[in-house]
Parts: structure tokens; sequence; C-alpha cells
């Protein structure tokens, strides 16, 4: 079976979308931003961003983004908005490829304790297709 590489903003939409109602998950809260962003809009959508520790980076598929220093982490709106600055539209190195980074994603930050492992989740969507066959 075939696999795609999706952004992070995408799986979480995904998540959003297939959560039923009255189930005990807390839906993604999270905001999509590009270079078109309108700040003001946002933060009047999303007056989360106002008030609690954010967590930025890339959402572009780039694999160890904490290790390439592409996460600015229990920051405000005020560092969050100037470190995307900072990032957006420039050349940036990874390996051998050269890219500009285009889309950011912005979540809270959830503090949690140092641990000596770390959990990776992968999430799979299925689609069932049903085949009925006629005979003549």
């Amino acid at each position: 079976m075939a696999a795609k590489a999706i952004r992070e903003a995408t799986g979480k939409n995904l998540i959003n979308r297939k959560l039923s109602v009255g189930t005990k998950a807390a839906k993604c809260r999270f905001v999509s931003i590009t270079e078109n962003t309108n700040w003001i809009d946002i933060v009047n959508e999303h007056s989360w961003l106002k008030t609690e520790r954010l967590v930025v980076k890339p959402d572009q598929l780039i694999k160890r983004r904490g290790k390439l220093g592409l996460i600015k982490v229990n920051a405000d709106l005020i560092a969050v908005q100037k470190w995307i600055e900072q990032h957006m539209n420039k050349e940036q190195r990874i390996g051998k490829a050269i890219g500009k980074l285009k889309t950011f994603i912005i979540e809270p930050f959830v503090p949690h304790k140092s641990v000596r492992f770390f959990l990776h989740y992968c999430l799979v969507l299925y689609t069932v297709l049903k085949t009925v066959l006629k005979q003549s």
C-alpha cells in the first residue's frame, strides 16, 4: 500500500473532522501561517494566541525540525511573529536540499516532563471500497 506524506495542519484537520461529537478527545487547536496571513484576522479568530504560550514550526515535511533549530517553544505571540518573520521565505539548507520556508503552524505549548524516550505516532486512514459484482 502506498503512503503519502501530508502537512501537519492537514493531519490535524483530518483528526478534527473525524472526531465524533461527545468524544473525550479534544480537538486540535492550531493556526496555519503563510506569507499572505493577516495577523489581525487570525488573532481575532483565535483568541488563545494572545493568552497562551505557543509553539511555532515550519509545516513543510521537514524531518528533525527540532534538531535543526526550526521550532520555537514556549513563546508569546510577539516572539512567534518575530520568529516567523526571521524564517519566512528565507533560504534554508536541510541536508543536501535548499529551499524556502513558506508555511508555518502555531499551536498551544503543552509543558511536559522530560522523558528518556520519544513517542512517535503515525496516523493511517483507509478508504474502504466495496465492490458489488453482478452476474447476468
